[in-house]
């Protein structure tokens, strides 16, 4: 009797240890997001961007899934964005990326308003690139676009530095989540909320603005499920002040290999949101 009750003990001993354990990963899944801080489209509009944005590029975005926008940034504040980003050049040494080596070989910065103006390590040329692609989802909903709705705006940009050596690519991917929960499992399915959630993608190129060193942004037509896929693509490059809006749910990219004197510079901002 006294090996039965033991063994009883133990069984519910474990059976409770898994639980806990269960209910902590899943927990730690589930907290795993970067939108706990993030704005309402009307929180982070920005009154500048509206001088660059109008509703023909928010209706060509709807009618091809992307729309490319030209001289969002003068020479001049592209200078000085190139400067305030020479001042972070330690920081993104020691910094890299959170996807394997053969997925991309980019170094990566998180850039919010807030480490400006509390700490004062960014510039304000810098910031108002942020800014800028911050502001995109208000204008999303004043020009109705129609792809998605009830959008949030996370609180930091990404910055992205590709080496002109030829050694920094990113494979083709998708910047949006589409698998189910039976195809993750439920842990991974929550851990990649963000991911999930995004509607759209922005990125604005830092580069000179005569940029003639490669790093193209690949991005290829879209197809659903059983259609022929596109392996063509078309090539963007990535002159600075150039600002990229597409649909991360559909639009998949990937960025070539950059040669010459100078890196790569992008900023990217990932909109969440629903889709229509």
């Amino acid at each position: 009797m006294n090996k039965i009750i033991a063994a009883v003990s133990f069984d519910s001993v474990a059976l409770a240890a898994v639980a806990m354990a269960s209910t902590l990963t899943i927990g730690e899944a589930y907290m795993r997001t970067s939108l706990v801080d993030a704005d309402s489209a009307k929180e982070a509009r920005y009154p500048p961007l509206s001088s660059f944005i109008t509703e023909a590029h928010i209706r060509e975005l709807e009618e091809k899934n992307l729309v490319v926008i030209h001289n969002v940034l003068s020479v001049k504040t592209l200078k000085h964005a190139r400067e305030n980003i020479e001042k972070l050049s330690d920081a993104m040494d020691v910094t890299n990326h959170l996807n394997e080596c053969d997925v991309r070989q980019d170094q990566i910065l998180s850039i919010r308003e807030s480490d400006h103006s509390e700490q004062g390590v960014h510039g304000d040329a810098l910031i108002h690139c942020v800014k800028l692609l911050r502001g995109i989802p208000f204008l999303l909903n004043k020009f109705h676009y129609i792809t998605s709705h009830s959008y949030l705006v996370p609180k930091q940009c990404q910055l992205a530095r590709y080496k002109p050596d030829g050694s920094s690519v990113y494979v083709r991917h998708l910047d949006r989540c589409n698998l189910s929960m039976n195809e993750m499992g439920v842990v991974e399915f929550l851990r990649a909320s963000d991911y999930r959630g995004r509607v759209v993608t922005a990125i604005l190129y830092l580069n000179k603005s005569d940029w003639d060193s490669g790093g193209e942004l690949r991005v290829f037509d879209h197809h659903e499920k059983g259609e022929e896929r596109d392996e063509k693509g078309i090539d963007i490059i990535p002159t600075g002040g150039k600002l990229i809006l597409f649909d991360s749910s559909k639009v998949e990219h990937q960025v070539l290999a950059s040669y010459g004197d100078d890196p790569r510079y992008a900023l990217t901002c990932w909109v969440n949101g629903i889709l229509s």
